[in-house]
Protein backbone atom coordinates (compact mmCIF):
# COMPACT_ATOMS: atom_id res chain seq x y z
CA UNK A 1 0.00 0.00 0.00
CA UNK A 2 1.33 3.12 -1.04
CA UNK A 3 0.67 4.89 2.54
CA UNK A 4 2.65 2.42 4.81
CA UNK A 5 5.60 2.54 1.77
CA UNK A 6 5.85 6.15 2.09
CA UNK A 7 5.08 6.30 5.50
CA UNK A 8 8.09 4.03 6.06
CA UNK A 9 10.54 5.63 3.81
CA UNK A 10 9.81 8.99 5.79
CA UNK A 11 9.93 7.86 8.87
CA UNK A 12 13.07 5.48 8.70
CA UNK A 13 15.97 6.85 11.34
CA UNK A 14 12.88 8.21 13.67
CA UNK A 15 11.67 4.63 14.53
CA UNK A 16 13.14 5.72 18.00
CA UNK A 17 11.06 8.70 18.48
CA UNK A 18 8.49 6.43 17.28
CA UNK A 19 8.62 3.82 20.12
CA UNK A 20 8.51 6.85 22.36
CA UNK A 21 5.13 7.76 21.06
CA UNK A 22 4.07 4.21 21.51
CA UNK A 23 5.27 3.71 25.17
CA UNK A 24 3.47 7.20 26.02
CA UNK A 25 0.07 6.18 24.51
CA UNK A 26 -0.04 2.80 25.88
CA UNK A 27 0.95 4.23 29.22
CA UNK A 28 -1.79 6.57 29.09
CA UNK A 29 -4.17 3.65 28.34
CA UNK A 30 -3.19 1.90 30.63
CA UNK A 31 -3.78 4.92 33.48
CA UNK A 32 -7.56 5.42 31.83
CA UNK A 33 -8.20 1.58 32.09
CA UNK A 34 -7.70 1.64 35.37
CA UNK A 35 -9.87 4.74 36.46
CA UNK A 36 -12.95 3.34 36.15
CA UNK A 37 -12.26 0.28 38.48
CA UNK A 38 -10.63 2.74 41.49
CA UNK A 39 -14.17 4.48 40.99
CA UNK A 40 -16.24 1.63 41.47
CA UNK A 41 -13.70 0.77 44.79
CA UNK A 42 -14.50 4.36 45.55
CA UNK A 43 -18.48 3.49 45.49
CA UNK A 44 -18.26 -0.18 46.57
CA UNK A 45 -16.21 0.25 49.40
CA UNK A 46 -15.71 3.86 50.46
CA UNK A 47 -19.00 5.77 49.70
CA UNK A 48 -21.75 2.69 50.81
CA UNK A 49 -19.90 1.70 53.63
CA UNK A 50 -18.79 5.61 54.69
CA UNK A 51 -15.02 4.48 55.18
CA UNK A 52 -13.76 8.29 54.54
CA UNK A 53 -10.18 7.46 54.82
CA UNK A 54 -10.94 4.85 51.71
CA UNK A 55 -12.72 7.73 49.95
CA UNK A 56 -9.03 9.97 50.41
CA UNK A 57 -6.79 7.11 49.78
CA UNK A 58 -8.21 5.53 46.89
CA UNK A 59 -9.49 9.51 45.05
CA UNK A 60 -5.69 10.42 45.80
CA UNK A 61 -4.52 7.39 43.91
CA UNK A 62 -7.34 8.50 41.02
CA UNK A 63 -6.05 11.94 40.67
CA UNK A 64 -2.58 10.76 40.34
CA UNK A 65 -3.64 8.19 37.77
CA UNK A 66 -5.25 11.41 36.03
CA UNK A 67 -2.24 13.52 36.37
CA UNK A 68 0.06 10.57 35.03
CA UNK A 69 -2.12 9.95 32.00
CA UNK A 70 -2.60 13.50 31.28
CA UNK A 71 0.89 14.05 30.98
CA UNK A 72 2.03 11.15 28.88
CA UNK A 73 -1.17 12.09 26.67
CA UNK A 74 -0.08 15.87 26.04
CA UNK A 75 3.65 14.39 25.29
CA UNK A 76 2.57 12.05 23.31
CA UNK A 77 0.66 14.52 21.05
CA UNK A 78 2.91 16.75 21.02
CA UNK A 79 5.78 14.74 19.83
CA UNK A 80 3.69 13.20 17.19
CA UNK A 81 2.92 16.64 15.77
CA UNK A 82 5.89 17.73 15.48
CA UNK A 83 7.05 14.44 13.97
CA UNK A 84 3.96 14.25 11.74
CA UNK A 85 4.95 18.01 10.31
CA UNK A 86 8.51 17.25 9.80
CA UNK A 87 7.14 14.27 8.08
CA UNK A 88 4.74 16.66 5.93
CA UNK A 89 7.58 19.37 5.49
CA UNK A 90 10.31 16.58 3.99
CA UNK A 91 7.64 15.17 1.67
CA UNK A 92 6.18 18.70 0.17
CA UNK A 93 10.08 19.44 -0.44
CA UNK A 94 11.08 16.04 -2.07
CA UNK A 95 7.95 16.31 -4.49
CA UNK A 96 8.54 20.19 -4.79
CA UNK A 97 12.12 19.01 -5.95
CA UNK A 98 11.24 16.41 -7.67
CA UNK A 99 8.98 18.01 -10.05
CA UNK A 100 11.31 20.62 -10.54
CA UNK A 101 13.26 17.81 -12.49
CA UNK A 102 10.30 17.22 -14.82
CA UNK A 103 10.66 18.26 -18.46
CA UNK A 104 8.00 19.92 -20.11
CA UNK A 105 6.36 16.46 -21.80
CA UNK A 106 6.80 15.53 -17.81
CA UNK A 107 4.82 18.22 -16.26
CA UNK A 108 2.09 18.24 -18.98
CA UNK A 109 1.91 14.79 -18.30
CA UNK A 110 0.08 15.23 -14.91
CA UNK A 111 -0.81 19.16 -15.44
CA UNK A 112 -0.29 22.37 -12.95
CA UNK A 113 -3.50 22.27 -10.91
CA UNK A 114 -2.82 18.68 -10.21
CA UNK A 115 0.91 19.56 -9.40
CA UNK A 116 -0.27 22.02 -6.97
CA UNK A 117 -2.88 19.98 -5.68
CA UNK A 118 -0.58 16.90 -4.93
CA UNK A 119 2.11 18.82 -3.38
CA UNK A 120 -0.21 20.85 -1.17
CA UNK A 121 -3.55 18.88 -0.62
CA UNK A 122 -2.66 15.38 -0.86
CA UNK A 123 0.20 15.82 0.94
CA UNK A 124 -2.02 17.32 4.07
CA UNK A 125 -4.21 14.22 3.53
CA UNK A 126 -0.96 11.87 4.25
CA UNK A 127 0.42 13.64 7.10
CA UNK A 128 -3.07 13.83 8.73
CA UNK A 129 -3.31 10.22 8.87
CA UNK A 130 0.25 10.02 9.79
CA UNK A 131 -0.44 11.87 12.86
CA UNK A 132 -3.80 10.34 13.12
CA UNK A 133 -1.54 6.66 13.81
CA UNK A 134 -0.21 8.16 16.43
CA UNK A 135 -2.89 9.62 18.03
CA UNK A 136 -5.91 6.93 17.41
CA UNK A 137 -4.99 4.36 15.18
CA UNK A 138 -2.06 3.34 17.83
CA UNK A 139 -4.99 4.21 20.75
CA UNK A 140 -7.86 2.70 19.46
CA UNK A 141 -7.41 -0.97 19.62
CA UNK A 142 -5.92 -0.93 22.76
CA UNK A 143 -8.41 0.40 24.83
CA UNK A 144 -11.13 -1.66 22.70
CA UNK A 145 -9.41 -4.73 23.60
CA UNK A 146 -8.40 -3.26 27.10
CA UNK A 147 -12.06 -2.32 27.62
CA UNK A 148 -13.22 -5.24 26.75
CA UNK A 149 -10.97 -7.03 29.51
CA UNK A 150 -11.48 -4.91 32.16
CA UNK A 151 -15.28 -5.03 31.41
CA UNK A 152 -15.31 -8.73 31.49
CA UNK A 153 -13.36 -8.82 35.14
CA UNK A 154 -16.58 -6.18 36.56
CA UNK A 155 -18.93 -8.50 35.30
CA UNK A 156 -19.15 -11.30 32.82
CA UNK A 157 -22.52 -11.95 32.31
CA UNK A 158 -23.30 -8.02 31.97
CA UNK A 159 -20.24 -8.81 28.89
CA UNK A 160 -22.35 -10.83 27.02
CA UNK A 161 -24.16 -8.41 25.84
CA UNK A 162 -20.86 -6.67 24.05
CA UNK A 163 -20.89 -9.19 21.42
CA UNK A 164 -24.27 -8.04 19.84
CA UNK A 165 -23.38 -4.32 20.30
CA UNK A 166 -19.78 -3.74 18.99
CA UNK A 167 -20.58 -6.27 15.86
CA UNK A 168 -23.89 -3.71 15.02
CA UNK A 169 -21.73 -0.85 15.65
CA UNK A 170 -18.80 -2.27 13.20
CA UNK A 171 -20.99 -2.91 10.81
CA UNK A 172 -22.28 0.43 10.69
CA UNK A 173 -18.69 1.77 10.23
CA UNK A 174 -17.76 -0.55 8.01
CA UNK A 175 -20.81 -0.25 5.50
CA UNK A 176 -20.15 4.08 5.44
CA UNK A 177 -16.12 3.27 4.89
CA UNK A 178 -17.03 1.31 1.89
CA UNK A 179 -19.11 4.15 0.47
CA UNK A 180 -16.87 6.70 0.80
CA UNK A 181 -13.37 5.20 -0.84
CA UNK A 182 -14.74 5.79 -4.36
CA UNK A 183 -16.11 9.51 -2.89
CA UNK A 184 -12.69 10.31 -1.93
CA UNK A 185 -10.81 9.46 -5.32
CA UNK A 186 -13.47 11.39 -7.14
CA UNK A 187 -13.24 14.25 -4.92
CA UNK A 188 -9.72 14.46 -5.40
CA UNK A 189 -9.67 14.37 -9.03
CA UNK A 190 -12.51 17.35 -9.20
CA UNK A 191 -10.03 19.66 -6.50
CA UNK A 192 -7.92 19.05 -9.75
CA UNK A 193 -10.26 20.23 -12.01
CA UNK A 194 -11.91 23.17 -10.50
CA UNK A 195 -7.85 24.46 -9.72
CA UNK A 196 -7.17 24.30 -12.75
CA UNK A 197 -9.67 26.07 -13.96
CA UNK A 198 -9.70 28.73 -11.28
CA UNK A 199 -5.68 28.91 -12.45
CA UNK A 200 -6.37 29.70 -16.16
CA UNK A 201 -8.92 32.21 -15.00
CA UNK A 202 -6.65 34.12 -13.07
CA UNK A 203 -3.74 33.64 -15.67
CA UNK A 204 -5.64 34.57 -18.63
CA UNK A 205 -7.73 37.40 -16.82
CA UNK A 206 -6.88 39.93 -19.54
CA UNK A 207 -7.78 37.70 -22.56
CA UNK A 208 -11.15 36.57 -21.00
CA UNK A 209 -11.79 40.35 -20.24
CA UNK A 210 -10.72 41.27 -23.75
CA UNK A 211 -12.61 38.77 -25.42
CA UNK A 212 -15.65 39.54 -23.31
CA UNK A 213 -15.73 35.62 -22.25
CA UNK A 214 -16.23 35.99 -18.65
CA UNK A 215 -19.75 34.35 -18.44
CA UNK A 216 -17.95 31.47 -20.03
CA UNK A 217 -15.26 31.01 -17.65
CA UNK A 218 -17.89 32.05 -14.83
CA UNK A 219 -20.08 28.67 -16.18
CA UNK A 220 -17.10 26.55 -16.43
CA UNK A 221 -16.16 27.25 -13.00
CA UNK A 222 -19.46 27.48 -11.65
CA UNK A 223 -20.26 23.39 -13.18
CA UNK A 224 -16.71 22.78 -12.15
CA UNK A 225 -17.64 23.40 -8.61
CA UNK A 226 -20.98 22.02 -8.35
CA UNK A 227 -19.40 18.59 -9.52
CA UNK A 228 -16.75 18.71 -6.51
CA UNK A 229 -20.03 20.31 -4.21
CA UNK A 230 -21.98 17.64 -5.06
CA UNK A 231 -19.19 15.02 -4.35
CA UNK A 232 -18.27 16.76 -0.70
CA UNK A 233 -22.05 16.79 -0.45
CA UNK A 234 -22.21 12.69 -0.75
CA UNK A 235 -19.57 12.35 1.63
CA UNK A 236 -20.95 15.27 4.30
CA UNK A 237 -24.09 13.22 4.22
CA UNK A 238 -22.68 9.91 4.43
CA UNK A 239 -20.59 11.54 8.15
CA UNK A 240 -24.03 13.28 8.95
CA UNK A 241 -25.56 9.81 8.62
CA UNK A 242 -22.98 7.65 10.98
CA UNK A 243 -23.00 10.12 13.74
CA UNK A 244 -26.39 9.91 15.04
CA UNK A 245 -26.57 6.21 13.92
CA UNK A 246 -24.14 5.44 16.23
CA UNK A 247 -25.22 7.99 19.10
CA UNK A 248 -28.50 5.55 18.79
CA UNK A 249 -26.67 2.61 18.99
CA UNK A 250 -24.13 3.41 21.78
CA UNK A 251 -27.88 5.22 23.52
CA UNK A 252 -29.63 1.52 23.16
CA UNK A 253 -26.57 -0.13 24.60
CA UNK A 254 -26.08 2.28 28.08
CA UNK A 255 -29.86 1.31 28.47
CA UNK A 256 -29.72 -2.16 27.70
CA UNK A 257 -26.52 -2.32 30.29
CA UNK A 258 -28.33 -0.43 33.08
CA UNK A 259 -31.85 -2.17 32.57
CA UNK A 260 -29.77 -5.46 32.97
CA UNK A 261 -27.37 -4.44 35.53
CA UNK A 262 -30.38 -2.88 37.59
CA UNK A 263 -31.55 -6.55 37.76
CA UNK A 264 -28.04 -7.71 39.00
CA UNK A 265 -27.58 -5.35 41.64
CA UNK A 266 -31.22 -6.61 42.73
CA UNK A 267 -30.45 -10.33 43.10
CA UNK A 268 -27.34 -9.26 44.68
CA UNK A 269 -24.98 -10.62 41.88
CA UNK A 270 -23.12 -6.65 40.82
CA UNK A 271 -22.33 -3.89 42.98
CA UNK A 272 -23.47 -0.38 42.43
CA UNK A 273 -19.47 0.71 42.02
CA UNK A 274 -19.61 -2.24 39.23
CA UNK A 275 -22.35 -1.08 37.30
CA UNK A 276 -20.63 2.41 36.96
CA UNK A 277 -17.46 1.13 36.06
CA UNK A 278 -18.88 -1.51 33.52
CA UNK A 279 -20.54 1.48 31.86
CA UNK A 280 -17.30 3.59 31.48
CA UNK A 281 -15.85 0.82 29.70
CA UNK A 282 -18.37 -0.12 27.27
CA UNK A 283 -18.07 4.15 26.55
CA UNK A 284 -14.54 3.27 25.78
CA UNK A 285 -15.55 0.34 23.67
CA UNK A 286 -17.68 2.23 21.65
CA UNK A 287 -15.62 5.37 21.81
CA UNK A 288 -12.19 2.80 20.07
CA UNK A 289 -14.50 1.70 17.71
CA UNK A 290 -15.60 4.82 16.73
CA UNK A 291 -12.43 5.93 17.16
CA UNK A 292 -11.55 3.35 14.03
CA UNK A 293 -14.28 4.44 12.28
CA UNK A 294 -13.16 7.55 11.59
CA UNK A 295 -9.43 6.35 10.76
CA UNK A 296 -11.09 4.24 8.22
CA UNK A 297 -13.33 7.22 6.50
CA UNK A 298 -9.89 9.61 6.27
CA UNK A 299 -8.01 6.25 5.08
CA UNK A 300 -9.82 5.80 1.90
CA UNK A 301 -8.79 9.55 0.72
CA UNK A 302 -5.53 9.67 2.30
CA UNK A 303 -4.62 6.20 0.17
CA UNK A 304 -5.53 8.17 -2.86
CA UNK A 305 -3.54 10.80 -2.00
CA UNK A 306 -0.86 8.85 -1.20
CA UNK A 307 -1.28 6.90 -5.17
CA UNK A 308 -1.40 10.04 -6.69
CA UNK A 309 2.01 11.20 -4.50
CA UNK A 310 3.78 7.99 -6.00
CA UNK A 311 2.49 8.67 -9.06
CA UNK A 312 4.58 11.76 -9.00
CA UNK A 313 7.73 10.51 -6.82
CA UNK A 314 8.07 7.28 -9.29
CA UNK A 315 7.63 9.33 -12.16
CA UNK A 316 11.01 9.25 -13.56
CA UNK A 317 12.33 12.66 -15.78
CA UNK A 318 12.46 11.78 -19.20
CA UNK A 319 15.51 14.61 -19.21
CA UNK A 320 18.24 13.78 -16.08
CA UNK A 321 21.76 13.68 -15.50
CA UNK A 322 23.71 10.05 -16.26
CA UNK A 323 24.31 8.41 -13.96
CA UNK A 324 28.42 9.01 -14.27
CA UNK A 325 28.14 12.78 -16.24
CA UNK A 326 31.59 13.49 -18.30
CA UNK A 327 33.66 16.44 -17.08
CA UNK A 328 32.75 19.91 -19.62
CA UNK A 329 35.53 20.12 -22.42
CA UNK A 330 37.87 23.23 -21.49
CA UNK A 331 36.60 26.56 -22.88
CA UNK A 332 36.57 28.34 -25.50
CA UNK A 333 33.68 25.70 -26.07
CA UNK A 334 31.66 25.82 -29.25
CA UNK A 335 27.67 24.35 -29.71
CA UNK A 336 27.35 21.71 -32.42
CA UNK A 337 24.06 20.06 -33.63
CA UNK A 338 25.28 16.84 -35.67
CA UNK A 339 22.36 15.42 -38.35
CA UNK A 340 19.97 16.37 -34.92
CA UNK A 341 16.12 15.54 -35.38
CA UNK A 342 13.53 16.67 -33.56
CA UNK A 343 10.16 13.89 -33.42
CA UNK A 344 7.59 14.93 -30.81
CA UNK A 345 5.43 12.10 -29.44
CA UNK A 346 2.88 10.66 -31.92
CA UNK A 347 3.82 12.79 -34.53
CA UNK A 348 3.37 11.35 -38.08
CA UNK A 349 6.74 13.79 -39.02
CA UNK A 350 9.96 15.14 -37.31
CA UNK A 351 9.77 19.48 -36.80
CA UNK A 352 13.18 19.65 -38.04
CA UNK A 353 15.16 16.84 -39.23
CA UNK A 354 18.82 16.87 -40.65
CA UNK A 355 20.34 19.70 -38.29
CA UNK A 356 23.87 20.24 -38.81
CA UNK A 357 24.76 24.45 -36.99
CA UNK A 358 27.91 25.59 -35.04
CA UNK A 359 27.70 28.14 -33.01
CA UNK A 360 31.19 29.74 -32.36
CA UNK A 361 32.72 31.15 -29.17
CA UNK A 362 32.45 35.94 -30.13
CA UNK A 363 30.04 34.94 -32.80
CA UNK A 364 26.09 35.77 -33.25
CA UNK A 365 24.06 33.35 -34.97
CA UNK A 366 20.15 34.14 -35.49
CA UNK A 367 17.30 31.70 -36.07
CA UNK A 368 14.21 32.92 -38.70
CA UNK A 369 11.62 31.12 -40.03
CA UNK A 370 7.72 31.17 -40.60
CA UNK A 371 5.74 30.81 -37.63
CA UNK A 372 5.62 27.36 -36.99
CA UNK A 373 9.24 26.55 -38.74
CA UNK A 374 10.39 25.06 -35.55
CA UNK A 375 12.53 27.93 -34.47
CA UNK A 376 12.15 27.64 -30.59
CA UNK A 377 12.77 23.96 -30.58
CA UNK A 378 15.87 24.15 -31.98
CA UNK A 379 16.90 27.02 -29.48
CA UNK A 380 15.92 24.75 -26.17
CA UNK A 381 18.07 21.68 -27.44
CA UNK A 382 20.90 23.20 -26.18
CA UNK A 383 20.15 23.68 -22.29
CA UNK A 384 18.41 20.13 -22.85
CA UNK A 385 15.02 21.51 -22.34
CA UNK A 386 14.14 18.55 -25.38
CA UNK A 387 16.35 16.46 -26.49
CA UNK A 388 17.31 15.07 -30.42
CA UNK A 389 15.29 11.49 -31.54
CA UNK A 390 18.29 11.22 -33.32
CA UNK A 391 21.61 12.60 -33.97
CA UNK A 392 23.48 14.30 -31.12
CA UNK A 393 24.08 17.99 -29.91
CA UNK A 394 27.64 18.73 -28.68
CA UNK A 395 30.05 20.76 -27.34
CA UNK A 396 33.26 21.21 -28.74
CA UNK A 397 36.45 22.67 -27.47
CA UNK A 398 37.45 24.85 -30.22
CA UNK A 399 41.21 24.61 -30.12
CA UNK A 400 41.46 20.82 -29.28
CA UNK A 401 38.00 19.48 -30.77
CA UNK A 402 37.25 17.57 -28.37
CA UNK A 403 33.61 16.51 -28.34
CA UNK A 404 31.45 15.92 -25.67
CA UNK A 405 27.54 15.06 -26.04
CA UNK A 406 25.46 17.32 -23.35
CA UNK A 407 23.52 14.00 -22.90
CA UNK A 408 26.43 12.88 -21.35
CA UNK A 409 27.56 16.35 -18.83
CA UNK A 410 26.08 16.73 -15.58
CA UNK A 411 22.80 18.64 -16.48
CA UNK A 412 22.65 21.26 -13.67
CA UNK A 413 25.99 22.12 -14.75
CA UNK A 414 25.53 22.58 -18.56
CA UNK A 415 22.72 24.91 -17.87
CA UNK A 416 25.31 26.57 -15.68
CA UNK A 417 27.05 27.60 -19.05
CA UNK A 418 24.14 28.69 -20.73
CA UNK A 419 21.74 31.77 -20.15
CA UNK A 420 18.44 30.90 -21.45
CA UNK A 421 15.70 33.83 -22.13
CA UNK A 422 12.54 32.21 -23.19
CA UNK A 423 9.85 34.03 -25.44
CA UNK A 424 7.11 34.27 -22.26
CA UNK A 425 9.13 36.91 -19.88
CA UNK A 426 8.55 36.15 -15.95
CA UNK A 427 9.84 37.61 -13.22
CA UNK A 428 10.00 36.02 -9.36
CA UNK A 429 8.17 38.11 -6.34
CA UNK A 430 11.30 39.81 -4.83
CA UNK A 431 13.56 42.47 -5.72
CA UNK A 432 14.96 43.42 -8.98
CA UNK A 433 18.48 42.86 -8.21
CA UNK A 434 16.97 39.37 -6.36
CA UNK A 435 15.32 38.72 -10.25
CA UNK A 436 18.21 39.78 -12.31
CA UNK A 437 21.09 38.37 -9.64
CA UNK A 438 19.14 34.39 -8.75
CA UNK A 439 19.69 35.55 -4.98
CA UNK A 440 16.68 35.73 -2.72
CA UNK A 441 18.26 37.24 0.20
CA UNK A 442 18.49 40.96 0.56
CA UNK A 443 21.92 42.35 -0.16
CA UNK A 444 23.60 38.90 -1.34
CA UNK A 445 24.40 40.04 -5.16
CA UNK A 446 26.91 41.95 -6.95
CA UNK A 447 25.05 45.41 -7.26
CA UNK A 448 27.86 46.75 -9.78
CA UNK A 449 27.52 43.58 -11.87
CA UNK A 450 23.54 44.03 -11.23
CA UNK A 451 23.88 47.79 -12.61
CA UNK A 452 25.70 46.76 -15.61
CA UNK A 453 23.61 44.11 -16.68
CA UNK A 454 21.00 46.15 -16.76
CA UNK A 455 22.19 48.85 -18.28
CA UNK A 456 23.42 46.53 -21.35
CA UNK A 457 19.66 45.08 -21.04
CA UNK A 458 18.90 48.67 -21.82
CA UNK A 459 16.89 48.71 -19.01
CA UNK A 460 18.71 50.76 -16.18
CA UNK A 461 17.29 54.12 -17.45
CA UNK A 462 13.72 53.40 -15.59
CA UNK A 463 15.24 51.02 -12.56
CA UNK A 464 17.44 54.37 -11.96
CA UNK A 465 14.29 56.17 -11.87
CA UNK A 466 12.44 54.10 -8.96
CA UNK A 467 13.07 54.83 -5.39
CA UNK A 468 14.28 51.82 -4.35
CA UNK A 469 16.87 51.21 -7.71
CA UNK A 470 17.41 47.78 -7.96
CA UNK A 471 16.23 46.88 -4.92
CA UNK A 472 12.45 48.15 -5.79
CA UNK A 473 10.02 45.33 -5.27
CA UNK A 474 8.60 42.71 -7.98
CA UNK A 475 5.29 41.85 -7.71
CA UNK A 476 4.21 37.85 -9.01
CA UNK A 477 5.09 37.29 -12.55
CA UNK A 478 6.31 41.46 -12.31
CA UNK A 479 2.89 42.44 -13.37
CA UNK A 480 3.58 45.85 -11.70
CA UNK A 481 5.82 46.41 -15.12
CA UNK A 482 5.07 47.10 -18.58
CA UNK A 483 5.74 44.26 -20.92
CA UNK A 484 8.97 45.50 -22.08
CA UNK A 485 10.08 46.44 -18.54
CA UNK A 486 9.49 43.08 -17.73
CA UNK A 487 11.59 41.84 -21.02
CA UNK A 488 15.04 43.66 -20.90
CA UNK A 489 14.58 43.00 -17.05
CA UNK A 490 15.08 39.31 -17.87
CA UNK A 491 17.18 39.90 -20.82
CA UNK A 492 19.36 41.60 -17.49
CA UNK A 493 19.06 38.59 -15.65
CA UNK A 494 20.47 36.37 -18.55
CA UNK A 495 23.63 38.60 -19.48
CA UNK A 496 24.27 38.57 -15.52
CA UNK A 497 25.51 35.09 -15.74
CA UNK A 498 27.27 36.30 -18.72
CA UNK A 499 29.38 39.07 -17.41
CA UNK A 500 32.90 38.07 -15.23
CA UNK A 501 32.28 37.32 -11.78
CA UNK A 502 34.46 37.83 -9.03
CA UNK A 503 37.07 35.41 -10.30
CA UNK A 504 36.95 37.90 -13.41
CA UNK A 505 35.51 34.97 -15.31
CA UNK A 506 31.44 34.97 -17.09
CA UNK A 507 29.62 31.27 -15.76
CA UNK A 508 27.46 31.49 -19.27
CA UNK A 509 29.62 30.14 -22.38
CA UNK A 510 26.00 30.75 -24.57
CA UNK A 511 22.70 33.38 -24.53
CA UNK A 512 20.06 32.46 -25.80
CA UNK A 513 17.44 34.83 -27.01
CA UNK A 514 14.31 33.33 -28.04
CA UNK A 515 12.14 35.91 -29.71
CA UNK A 516 13.01 37.76 -26.34
CA UNK A 517 13.32 40.88 -28.39
CA UNK A 518 9.20 41.10 -30.00
CA UNK A 519 8.12 43.57 -27.26
CA UNK A 520 10.47 45.89 -27.52
CA UNK A 521 10.66 48.73 -29.61
CA UNK A 522 13.41 49.25 -32.73
CA UNK A 523 15.42 51.83 -30.86
CA UNK A 524 15.85 49.94 -27.97
CA UNK A 525 16.53 46.67 -30.03
CA UNK A 526 19.16 48.22 -31.86
CA UNK A 527 21.00 49.66 -28.56
CA UNK A 528 21.21 46.49 -27.12
CA UNK A 529 22.31 44.80 -29.93
CA UNK A 530 24.74 47.32 -30.25
CA UNK A 531 25.45 46.93 -26.18
CA UNK A 532 25.44 42.81 -27.03
CA UNK A 533 28.45 42.88 -29.31
CA UNK A 534 30.94 45.13 -26.96
CA UNK A 535 30.12 43.78 -23.70
CA UNK A 536 30.41 39.86 -24.24
CA UNK A 537 33.39 38.93 -25.16
CA UNK A 538 33.75 35.04 -26.28
CA UNK A 539 30.42 34.76 -25.08
CA UNK A 540 28.17 32.81 -28.21
CA UNK A 541 24.73 34.78 -28.95
CA UNK A 542 22.23 32.80 -30.42
CA UNK A 543 18.87 35.30 -31.14
CA UNK A 544 15.52 33.64 -32.25
CA UNK A 545 13.47 36.63 -33.95
CA UNK A 546 10.57 37.18 -36.27
CA UNK A 547 11.88 40.99 -36.82
CA UNK A 548 14.85 40.66 -39.80
CA UNK A 549 15.54 43.99 -38.40
CA UNK A 550 16.69 42.89 -35.69
CA UNK A 551 19.58 39.61 -37.00
CA UNK A 552 20.53 41.46 -40.16
CA UNK A 553 23.72 42.05 -38.57
CA UNK A 554 24.01 38.84 -36.88
CA UNK A 555 27.29 37.00 -37.98
CA UNK A 556 25.26 33.76 -39.37
CA UNK A 557 21.50 33.50 -40.13
CA UNK A 558 20.07 30.15 -39.96
CA UNK A 559 16.94 29.86 -41.92
CA UNK A 560 13.68 27.51 -41.31
CA UNK A 561 11.49 26.30 -43.61
CA UNK A 562 9.34 23.04 -43.47
CA UNK A 563 11.46 21.50 -40.78
CA UNK A 564 14.64 21.81 -42.54
CA UNK A 565 17.59 24.22 -42.90
CA UNK A 566 17.37 26.06 -46.00
CA UNK A 567 19.92 28.95 -45.43
CA UNK A 568 22.98 29.64 -43.38
CA UNK A 569 25.19 32.49 -43.76
CA UNK A 570 24.81 36.16 -43.89
CA UNK A 571 22.10 38.47 -44.45
CA UNK A 572 24.06 39.69 -47.39
CA UNK A 573 24.79 36.14 -48.69
CA UNK A 574 21.40 35.07 -47.82
CA UNK A 575 19.65 37.84 -50.12
CA UNK A 576 21.61 36.26 -53.11
CA UNK A 577 21.19 32.77 -52.86
CA UNK A 578 17.74 31.55 -49.99
CA UNK A 579 14.60 32.85 -51.85
CA UNK A 580 12.40 31.92 -48.30
CA UNK A 581 15.03 34.28 -46.91
CA UNK A 582 14.24 36.72 -49.62
CA UNK A 583 10.35 36.51 -49.27
CA UNK A 584 10.70 36.67 -45.29
CA UNK A 585 12.85 40.42 -45.82
CA UNK A 586 10.32 41.21 -48.54
CA UNK A 587 7.03 40.97 -46.19
CA UNK A 588 8.68 43.25 -43.62
CA UNK A 589 10.65 45.77 -45.95
CA UNK A 590 9.69 48.40 -48.50
CA UNK A 591 11.85 47.51 -52.02
CA UNK A 592 13.82 50.35 -51.07
CA UNK A 593 14.71 49.07 -48.00
CA UNK A 594 15.16 45.78 -49.12
CA UNK A 595 18.37 47.58 -51.32
CA UNK A 596 19.64 49.95 -48.59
Amino acid sequence: MNIIKIGREYLAGKWGWVAAILALQLAQIIFSLFLPSINAAIIDDGILKKDIPTIWRLGGAMLGLTALQLICSVIAVIVSSRLSLDFGRRLRRDIFHHVQSFSETDRHKFGASTLITRTTNDTNQVQMVIMMTFTVIVTAPIMGIGGIIMAVRQNARLSLLLLIIVPVLAILVVTVMSKLAPLHASQQQRIDRTSGILRESLTGVRVIRAFNQQKRQSERFAEANETLRATTLKIGTLWSLLMPASSLIIGVSSAAIVWYGGHLIDKGSMEVGSLTAFISYLMMILGAVMMSGMMMMMLPRAAVSAARLQEVRETIPSIASPAKPLPLPAAPRSFVLDNAMIRFQDAEKPVLDNLNVRLSPHTTTAIVGSTGSGKSSLARLFPRLIDPAEGGVYIENTSTSERVDIRDLDLHELRQHIAFIPQTSFLFTGTIASNVAGKVTHGGENAERVQRALEIAQAWEFVSKLDDGIHAPVESGGKNFSGGQRQRLAIARALYRCLPDEDGKPKADLVIFDDSFSALDFTTDAALRAALRENLGDVTVLIVASRIATVRDADSIIVLDEGRVVGNASHEELMESCQTYQEIVQSQFSAEEVGA
